[in-house]
């Protein structure tokens, strides 16, 4: 982490100001050290990234155990090669588009919520302009801590901060980041999607902006159905409307946010793979970007 996110980070616990204990520092990104609140409440700093103690989904993206049978190149390797080449393309041009929609904006921070392997973060890292900080945040410590190891290596000049947090409650002040990303990050919430997009309405300033991207899928489809009976089966009920772009718009507008527009990135037909449950093989789907202002 890096001293300047200390004027907006908060303590998760009682939304106090936090002090930091550096105990190790290079080239001054803090490396080790501590927060620590007026009400003692205590986070360790390690390997680059702020613990926040958040727990891991136990059904779905538990990178934890993923990295158990993996290392992170390896694991990058194996999902590039298993992503059909039509969904890679219109991923490619989704992150185009957000990025160069950053890039029209003077950001001082920028927060990626449910960063995950990084997927949009990295390529920020190659065409970010300006002197932008970006936070990183994911339950995930451990897929923190190897998204900060390929940003090293991608471009060391950017100060990134990795937060692993609970994206309903992140800890930062209210209106407080100049633009906010989840790159099918809140869409993988499943339950607490919703939270998630209220969550970044909260702490966005008056008048910014947040792209937020999501999969769709026909309501009609034997995929939809499928879809649908898996959430049910895991406790996800009706988490399957978030497939559908008439409740993505609905929660945005719920969670505040106005001049809400929807971006068709790409349509096609899914193809085989081990890797995602949706896109369905055989069946339409989209990829789409919501822009929402605060």
């Amino acid at each position: 982490m890096y001293r300047e996110i200390l004027q907006i980070l908060r303590c998760p616990k009682c939304n106090e100001e936090l002090a930091l204990i550096t105990e190790k520092e290079e080239d001054s990104e803090i490396i080790a050290g501590k927060l620590k609140c007026k009400n003692n409440h205590c986070w360790q700093i390690s390997e680059g990234v702020i613990n926040f103690q958040s727990v891991e989904q136990e059904q779905f993206n538990n990178w934890t155990e993923s990295y158990k049978e993996y290392n992170y190149e390896e694991m990058d390797e194996k999902i590039l090669k298993g992503t059909p080449k039509n969904q890679k393309e219109i991923n490619e041009e989704a992150k185009r588009i957000i990025i160069n929609n950053i890039n029209e904006e003077e950001n001082e921070f920028i927060l990626d919520i449910a960063t995950g392997r990084g997927m949009l973060f990295t390529e920020m890292l190659k065409e970010l302009q300006g002197k932008s900080q970006i936070l990183c945040t994911d339950l995930s410590f451990e897929v923190l801590k190897y998204d900060r190891l390929k940003a090293k290596k991608i471009n060391p000049k950017v100060k990134v901060n990795y937060i692993a947090c609970d994206a309903t409650k992140l800890p930062l002040k209210d209106n407080s980041i100049d633009t906010a990303t989840s790159f099918f990050g809140i869409a993988n919430m499943l339950n607490l999607t919703l939270e998630g997009i209220k969550e970044a309405n909260r702490v966005l300033k008056n008048g910014k902006h947040f792209f937020n991207a999501f999969i769709t899928i026909k309501e009609d489809s034997k995929g939809f159905q499928s879809i649908k009976q898996f959430y049910k089966d895991n406790n996800a009920i009706e988490m399957e409307k978030f497939l559908l772009e008439p409740a993505i718009e609905k929660a945005h507008s719920e969670a505040n946010f106005k001049d809400i527009k929807i971006i068709t990135i790409g349509e096609s037909i899914g193809e085989k793979s081990e890797l995602d449950l949706i896109p369905f093989e055989g069946e339409w789907f989209a990829v789409i970007v919501v822009e929402g202002i605060k």
